[in-house]
């Protein structure tokens, strides 16, 4: 396609004219039919569209609107390379690899198709010029829609810039970070319409294939990594059988309390952090119990209970760890 661009010839400035006045003609005559259509409610005869049009025949009608279709269609292709400067211009700016140059060079073709049918020569200015502002527009949209998966409106971005740089200079004539009412007011918008700008514009994806680490125990290794679509999906797990999966946990958690520490050790673990059939706490006690609560319950002071706790979870720490760290990420969270 490259190739093609570079062999269309250039065009004159008067053939520039020329081209561009046989494609006003032709949009106007084709504006012509369209309006008979509305005003008659039905479509106009040849006799009517000729009249109107101010042409002898149907013969003559159809010559300029072919001869407007191929003026456009010389006035676009010999102005491909404009399309194809401004892609190479932002590639090499910058522009990162995640863009694909093939959808900026559909883009800038088609505001150039749109240039080629809004150019008025009369007007006195250069194709080229106009075009240019088209294309470059629709490139800079173009950019804008590929460097985001959730789509944000071009005059957020646009937004989004007058904050950064308004901010910027407020920054250096306060000598502090400007809060929000103040820089709402400086780039002239509500408080609401930039915290929705910027929260737009903060958005965030992620992959469900990314592994998350637990930065409570980053030292485990693999052994403590995991995936969003694994986190997700264990959310919408089977009820009964997560019911049952977690009734036998606690089942061999109890008893392995029970194996390794007194009675009245484990009754204070089970009531602290919820693991007590609740058929046998009080009415008014249950899940997990804060100290004074297990303290008022066994008849012991909060500091003594607090005590005896953390001991037997030093304990635990070095007797049972090694049994129960591959079922950490399922246990759970108090």
């Amino acid at each position: 396609f490259t190739n093609e661009i570079h062999m269309e010839s250039r065009i004159t400035p008067k053939e520039e004219v020329e081209l561009g006045t046989k494609t006003q003609e032709a949009i106007h005559l084709q504006q012509l039919h369209d309006d008979l259509q509305t005003k008659l409610g039905r479509e106009p005869t040849d006799d009517e569209w000729c009249v109107a049009a101010g042409k002898i025949n149907m013969e003559a009608l159809e010559m300029v609107l072919e001869e407007g279709l191929e003026a456009k269609q010389q006035l676009v292709t010999s102005n491909l390379r404009m399309v194809q400067g401004v892609v190479n211009l932002y590639i090499r700016n910058g522009l990162g690899s995640q863009y694909n140059a093939g959808d900026l060079m559909q883009e800038g073709t088609m505001a150039l198709i749109r240039a080629a049918e809004k150019f008025e020569p009369k007007r006195g200015f250069r194709f080229s010029t106009y075009a240019m502002y088209w294309i470059r527009a629709a490139v800079k949209r173009s950019q804008i829609l590929q460097s985001r998966v959730i789509i944000v409106p071009q005059r957020l971005h646009e937004t989004h810039k007058k904050v950064n740089r308004v901010e910027g200079e407020l920054k250096k004539e306060l000598g502090r970070k400007p809060n929000k009412p103040e820089l709402a007011l400086a780039v002239g918008i509500t408080e609401n319409q930039l915290e929705r700008c910027l929260t737009a514009i903060s958005q965030q994806c992620f992959s469900l294939d990314a592994e998350l680490e637990n930065t409570l125990n980053p030292n485990k290794g693999d052994m403590n990594r995991d995936n969003m679509y694994n986190i997700l999906a264990a959310q919408y797990d089977n009820v009964e059988h997560r019911q049952l999966q977690s009734d036998f946990m606690k089942g061999d958690l109890v008893s392995t309390l029970r194996r390794y520490l007194p009675p009245h050790e484990v009754d204070l673990l089970l009531l602290r952090y919820g693991l007590m059939d609740e058929r046998t706490v009080p009415h008014g006690f249950s899940g997990p119990l804060t100290i004074a609560e297990v303290s008022r319950l066994v008849g012991l002071k909060p500091d003594k209970v607090r005590r005896m706790i953390n001991k037997s979870l030093r304990q635990l720490r070095h007797l049972i760890a090694h049994e129960w760290e591959d079922f950490e990420g399922e246990l759970p969270k108090v």
